[in-house]
């Protein structure tokens, strides 16, 4: 199923050829009925999908990638941040069905058409943020640049009535201490309450988070092994997050010990740590 299909199918059903024919308050009203959210159960449990992971823009000067517009996908940062472009997270509602029966996408297998999309402007580059599962939601193509940052000017009303969803859905209060973290980095949504209702949200079972649980593990254990002179050095978390032994790794780039601290790699460890609710 293309959403972006069915969400065009709708706004022609009442008489509107494209998105720039329906007012603020229109837009608003679809934002909410197509958004996909991820389940309350997966926040529970895990928070962020990739504590580990930020969003990182390619600058024209990178330490440790070499060479002219390099693809900064997969690198540590400064802080051992793994560099992101959204493939760690946008593609967890594609190819799943959505709940309950009666939603927009009747309850088949999205394939394309969806774009997650941050509810909060400017949190990409948080590792607080960027991954967390409040600040979160996936809009059919046409919807997504609504929660776009407006620079400077308002935001639109689909970018305030998702902040106010996301809290009736999620609640700021949480068994980690971290999550009331990011939270505070959030501001609070000002304008027009919105009232908890029906939320479309992926079917998921506990697998997400069963991923999610499953990366994070991978991550510390492979830092781990760096700190401790009685482990072997670990072959990679990733081709260019490596500590430079193994097959399928990218030596044109720094190791993970070149590149960081021990200090910096026990205040990840920690965090990953704080970031999932112990089984």
């Amino acid at each position: 199923m293309d959403a972006d299909a069915v969400f065009k199918k709708q706004i022609l059903s009442i008489g509107c050829s494209n998105v720039k024919d329906l007012s603020d308050s229109e837009i608003a009203e679809m934002v909410l009925k197509f958004a996909i959210w991820l389940p309350a159960e997966t926040h529970a449990k895990t928070p962020w999908l990739a504590p580990y992971a930020i969003r990182r823009q390619r600058i024209r000067i990178e330490p440790n990638a070499p060479g002219p517009k390099r693809d900064l996908w997969g690198l540590p940062t400064d802080q051992g941040y793994f560099a992101d472009d959204n493939s760690l997270i946008k593609s967890f509602a594609l190819k799943s069905t959505v709940v309950p029966e009666n939603n927009p996408y009747e309850n088949e297998k999205i394939t394309k058409g969806l774009v997650c999309c941050h509810i909060w402007s400017g949190t990409t580059g948080k590792p607080l943020l960027f991954s967390f599962v409040p600040n979160l939601v996936w809009l059919p193509k046409s919807l997504a640049p609504f929660t776009d940052a407006n620079f400077g000017k308002a935001s639109h009303p689909a970018q305030i009535a998702l902040k106010h969803a996301s809290r009736i859905r999620f609640g700021v209060e949480h068994t980690l201490p971290r999550v009331e973290s990011a939270w505070s980095l959030l501001d609070a949504p000002s304008g027009t309450q919105i009232h908890g209702g029906q939320f479309s949200e992926l079917s998921d079972n506990g697998k997400i988070s069963e991923l999610v649980r499953d990366r994070v593990s991978r991550f510390t254990a492979f830092l781990n092994a760096l700190l401790d002179p009685d482990l072997s050095v670990p072959q990679r978390f990733s081709k260019r997050y490596h500590a430079g032994v193994g097959d399928r790794i990218d030596r044109s780039v720094l190791t993970v010990q070149e590149w960081l601290s021990a200090e910096v790699m026990k205040q990840l460890i920690t965090e990953m740590n704080d970031s999932i609710v112990p089984n």
